[in-house]
């Protein structure tokens, strides 16, 4: 489980996706209280709760979420995803004796003024000296925990600093690393109006260098690092026709848990995500991964309910069928998997796992009948108010749509009577016209003349 907390950061990277609007999923503290106690139903069933910003240190709730896990699971489950910056020393020893499984720091430069150009605000040591005061408390304790992961996101300016970055990750004692091409959205390219044009690899000599530095790169796994895992490289070096197959996206990708879901029998690999993962973004809107289009929202309906709703099969059966695309993945990363039909799990493993979400889903009913009473606004209370309020929308939708057809008629009827007074009042010049050429011509004769002499 992947959870947002917020969207607030101490730092400016260039190529950040995320609104900036300081929306944080836990506050008001009271509605946190009631989300935190929905999402702990989930921890004792995780293999990981990835915690995200912004800036996850920074988020209001991130310490009390800290403490739920603790209390709720006996083994390390918890990931911080984070830019290293506010990681002091009491924060290191408190991750190293949760203890947490994985901290991962993003480093988008291998050089002091790269990093510093696109994670505007930052030193690349000061995340450094974050990372090692991690190591340094886990040898304190003797604690093999957490993992130190690193994720470095590919662009025009920073490519070329991929080896130097490799090195430098693993003088540092980081196991393990994630590359992932940058993801455009309306919000960073509103900030920054010529990301796409500095940042974007577009061109075919790029892409044929880029593929170059990847390919000697990851030919180097085990070296030093555990694991090299990528993310949309697959989609952009093949747009260049160059060969991606070295890459491994199907079976070494940014996924948490994969390993159950490997090609069996020669088949092709299914995306994990949608059967082991649930992302929940600070405005409680929840995806079955970070890169897919949401299925539904917190705020309107129990995490557990979203889970295995409507919208979650269809998306899981679209991409059984090959459907990526029209499951809602994302282009840019998950394109290369469009067609693709994987050999599906059997049926005893399907009833295994169809009991283990049900027993989540009881799980959760419990932990939430249990919740305290509270004078103060409840994430039910929340979910009343938001159904009550599309009931509102659905009934003026109606009435606006009849009063559409309404003044629709009316319109007609208008425009008709109009028509009939134009088409009179064209037919009345016609017989005007039609005098006065009438009377011209009895002015222009003789007959005419001799009738006024008379008079």
């Amino acid at each position: 489980m992947g959870v947002v907390l917020s969207n607030r950061c101490n730092i400016g990277c260039i190529h950040c996706y995320q609104r900036k609007n300081a929306d944080a999923l836990l506050a008001p503290a009271e509605i946190g209280r009631d989300v935190r106690r929905e999402l702990s139903g989930f921890y004792p069933y995780l293999s990981m709760l990835d915690l995200l910003g912004g800036e996850a240190f920074l988020s209001p709730g991130f310490s009390d979420l800290v403490d739920d896990v603790r209390a709720a699971v006996d083994r390390p489950v918890l990931r911080v995803t984070t830019n290293g910056t506010l990681l002091d020393d009491a924060w290191a020893e408190r991750i190293v004796r949760t203890p947490f499984l994985r901290v991962t720091v993003s480093i988008d430069g291998a050089t002091p003024a790269t990093y510093r150009r696109l994670r505007a605000g930052a030193e690349l040591e000061t995340a450094l000296a974050g990372i090692r005061r991690i190591r340094q408390w886990k040898a304190r304790l003797g604690s093999r925990y957490p993992c130190l992961d690193s994720f470095f996101v590919i662009m025009r300016s920073n490519f070329r600093e991929i080896p130097q970055y490799l090195r430098l990750m693993r003088d540092e004692g980081v196991e393990e690393v994630a590359m992932e091409t940058m993801r455009i959205t309306p919000e960073n390219t509103a900030r920054h109006p010529t990301l796409v044009e500095d940042e974007v690899i577009c061109e075919p000599r790029e892409a044929a260098e880029l593929h170059a530095i990847v390919r000697e790169a990851v030919g180097e796994r085990g070296r030093g690092l555990r694991a090299i895992r990528v993310s949309g490289l697959a989609t952009l070096l093949a747009a260049y026709g160059l060969d991606t197959s070295f890459l491994r996206e199907d079976g070494d990708g940014l996924y948490p848990e994969s390993d159950d879901l490997r090609p069996r029998n020669g088949g092709f690999e299914l995306c994990p995500n949608p059967w082991t993962t649930l992302f929940v973004t600070e405005s409680g809107d929840v995806h079955l991964c970070f890169l897919s289009e949401p299925i539904g929202n917190l705020y309107e309906t129990p995490l557990a309910e979203i889970w295995n709703s409507p919208q979650a099969l269809a998306k899981r059966s679209r991409m059984i069928a090959g459907r990526y695309l029209a499951s809602k993945c994302s282009g840019p990363s998950c394109s290369w998997r469009e067609g693709r039909r994987p050999t599906v799990p059997d049926a005893a493993e399907r009833k295994r796992l169809l009991a283990e979400m049900s027993e989540i889903v009881r799980r959760a009913e419990r932990l939430h009948a249990n919740g305290e009473a509270s004078d103060l606004p409840s994430l039910d209370a929340i979910r009343r108010l938001l159904a009550a309020r599309r009931d509102s929308v659905s009934e003026l939708e109606g009435l606006f749509q009849h009063l559409c057809e309404t003044n629709g008629a009316i319109h007609r009827q208008g425009q008709e009577y109009i028509d009939r007074l134009e088409a009179d009042l064209k037919a009345s010049r016609e017989e005007r016209d039609r005098f006065r050429k009438e009377i011209a011509v009895l002015r222009n004769s003789r007959w005419f003349d001799r009738l006024l002499h008379r008079s």
